[in-house]
């Protein structure tokens, strides 16, 4: 029996699996409840009786870069030798949280995704790019898939409206630097963009609310504004990856932010490119609707575990 887990800054989801094939025992936990991976995952053996399980497949919102291993956006870090020594001896893959979910891509079905245009997707190179708490993108390329941190290139001047530019220099202002993309296309992005277009600073809506009331003239121009950023930043990333085979969108914020009443638009934005317009409309984009894709992307990484 193998564990999964998708580790993000803000959510720990477990299953386990015996056969590659499906999962079970799945359970969720605060990352923020934890100071440490290993007592994370010894609650989630503790709570499932699974002291047996030896073997698994961890995903975690941060680079690998070696043996230490820290989150980006929580406080929590660890060494990977530790781990497999302490809890996984049979065998551990850690990676990142996105390239665990591209995973998933290797399996997807036609009704896995809602496209935007008429373009399918392809064998070329893909890129999957999920705004969350942060701001993940993988690459998938002659069937090997690449983690980035490309959340974190500084936002375009390029792409500046005058809406953006007002944000961008109250950030500045407020933070003494240029912001990232993850600034912005994450959920604490949203909560800021309503705060500066309404000039509402004690608002307390979440970012939940803040994407369903559309029908509120500021949750709508923020809402407008997110989607804008976003395409622009696809339009970029997909250049730099080549990525004609598809760019793909996962995540709960995708899909509270992103109707299909908005498809248009975006599109349009994502294709508006001044010397690569049919590069950019040749290239498939989809939103990916596999509501587990963390454990799909562990299912497939699982299958290097088994034996």
């Amino acid at each position: 029996m193998i564990l999964i887990a998708d580790l993000g800054a803000t959510n720990a989801r477990f299953c386990v699996t015996k056969d590659s094939l499906s999962f079970s025992c799945e359970a969720n936990y605060k990352i923020s409840d934890f100071d440490s991976l290993e007592l994370l995952c010894s609650k989630y053996i503790s709570d499932h009786h699974l002291e047996d399980l030896d073997k698994a497949i961890i995903g975690v919102a941060a680079p690998i870069l070696g043996d230490k291993v820290i989150f980006v956006n929580a406080d929590i870090k660890f060494s990977i030798s530790q781990i497999r020594r302490n809890l996984f001896p049979a065998g551990l893959i850690v990676v990142n949280d996105l390239e665990l979910q591209a995973y998933a891509i290797f399996n997807l079905k036609t009704k896995d995704l809602s496209y935007l245009g008429e373009q399918k997707l392809t064998d070329g190179p893909k890129i999957l790019v999920a705004p969350g708490t942060g701001l993940g993108l993988a690459g998938i390329v002659n069937g090997n898939v690449v983690s980035t941190e490309a959340g974190h290139i500084n936002i375009s001047d390029k792409i500046l409206r005058p809406d953006l530019k007002k944000i961008i220099d109250r950030f500045v202002s407020d933070y003494k630097r240029s912001p990232t993309y993850e600034d912005f296309l994450s959920g604490k992005g949203i909560t800021y963009f309503y705060s500066i277009l309404s000039g509402n600073f004690d608002d307390d809506l979440s970012s939940e609310e803040i994407l369903s009331k559309r029908t509120d003239t500021y949750c709508y121009q923020t809402i407008n504004l997110l989607n804008y950023l976003l395409s622009s930043y696809l339009r970029y990333v997909a250049l730099v990856w080549g990525a004609n085979g598809g760019v793909l969108l996962s995540g709960s914020i995708v899909k509270s932010l992103l109707l299909e009443e908005d498809y248009l638009e975006f599109r349009k934005t994502f294709e508006d490119s001044e010397t690569m317009k049919n590069f950019m409309q040749s290239t498939p984009l989809a939103i990916v609707n596999i509501e587990k894709i963390g454990f799909i992307g562990g299912l497939e990484l699982s299958k290097k575990l088994l034996i």
